[in-house]
């Protein structure tokens, strides 16, 4: 059980780790697309605000995945120029352009908020200044959302692992133990014998029954020996003085 809780917290944690790489490189891929219209705006000297179909762009990328949250632009300043946000306050731009300004004038940047995950692609102008960045908001519940599928994907895998394993090792341990079973039933059965003729007195009927011998031990001698024992019992008892005997009672 510890070893598989400890492959599913294992596997789950690479999981997640696999998945936002992957995420952030298709996400940077589709930043720098969408950058693409801007910068060549950029390029030729006139305000990334004039893209036209600017909007369209954005929704087409945005489109492309229902994990996206929304595509905006802002400018140098912070400012949201273009956005397929309804509220551009709930994408927290604020850490995003602290973030771009720090990525460089053209760089790829990536930060992450409480609602989603942030990747950015920065705009320069024609003499190396910044001046925006195109950012794709990826939503962080939708990821949580898969790492929780295949976490419990993987916690019925390790549960159907261990009752499979719980199964081998039972009758793998009935296979290795079998002698000792074996001895042990016939413990028993030599105790109930000799029980049963204790209750119904000495020289009552008995079954047949086979001695069981083996690891070297034999039921014949164990039932010796407790039929021996009772019958020193019985020869004390008898030798006892009668007010020893009421005493005793």
């Amino acid at each position: 059980m510890v070893s598989l809780a400890v492959f599913v917290g294992l596997a789950t944690l690479q999981y997640e780790s696999i998945l936002s790489n992957l995420t952030r490189e298709r996400l940077v891929v589709l930043a720098e697309s969408v950058r693409g219209p801007f910068q060549a705006v950029a390029d030729l000297g006139v305000p990334i605000s004039t893209v036209r179909n600017a909007d369209a762009v954005l929704e087409r990328a945005r489109l492309s995945d229902e994990a996206i949250s929304a595509i905006l632009v802002f400018s140098s300043d912070g400012n949201v120029v273009r956005s397929t946000a309804l509220n551009d306050q709930t994408m927290e731009t604020g850490k995003g352009f602290a973030a771009a300004l720090t990525a460089g004038k053209s760089g790829i940047w990536h930060v992450e908020t409480p609602d989603n995950f942030l990747v950015g692609a920065n705009i320069a102008g024609v003499t190396g200044e910044y001046l925006g960045s195109v950012v794709i908001a990826y939503s962080s519940y939708e990821a949580a959302t898969q790492v929780q599928a295949m976490e419990a994907r993987l916690v019925l895998f390790a549960i159907a692992v261990f009752a499979c394993s719980v199964f081998v090792v039972w009758i793998i341990l009935r296979i290795v133990l079998a002698e000792h079973l074996r001895i042990f039933e016939g413990i028993l059965s030599t105790f109930d014998r000799f029980e049963r003729k204790f209750w119904r007195g000495k020289g009552a009927s008995e079954t047949a029954h086979a001695d069981v011998d083996g690891l070297g031990f034999d039921t014949a001698d164990f039932r010796e020996l407790i039929e021996e024992s009772e019958e020193q019992y019985r020869r004390a008892r008898r030798r006892e003085p009668a007010g020893s005997a009421e005493v005793n009672e």
